[in-house]
């Protein structure tokens, strides 16, 4: 748990300019760092370095993307060659275990607005 005072270090110097240079995607956005099951949660994720990368039960704007799920179904990413990113919070909390059920029709929404999926 955090803070966007706790947040800002990390994705505060983020703006459009870095998430389309090529370096700074390389380098953080879509080199896995690791991958397979996650013993804490149970399910397949898939890491880079500080950002979770899509894997299969949350595949965010598909690969590409990058950004974190949250508890109770809070999730925000961005997918770069797509130019989009999303953010979704909400005032009453899912219970834990997998992917909220609110969340995945919503994103689906966003990408078909898109022009993707």
């Amino acid at each position: 748990m955090t803070t966007h005072l706790g947040l800002e270090p990390c994705w505060g110097k983020l703006d459009a300019r870095h998430l389309r240079g090529g370096r700074w995607k390389r380098r953080y956005a879509s080199r896995t760092e690791a991958h397979g099951e996650d013993l804490v949660v149970g399910y397949e994720t898939r890491y880079g370095t500080g950002f979770q990368l899509s894997f299969p039960s949350r595949p965010m704007a598909g690969e590409g993307s990058f950004g974190h799920y949250g508890m109770g179904g809070a999730v925000a990413f961005a997918h770069p060659a797509r130019g989009l990113s999303f953010g979704y919070v909400m005032n009453q909390m899912a219970s834990p275990g997998g992917p909220d059920p609110r969340t995945t029709p919503l994103i689906q929404a966003v990408l078909r607005c898109a022009g993707g999926n």
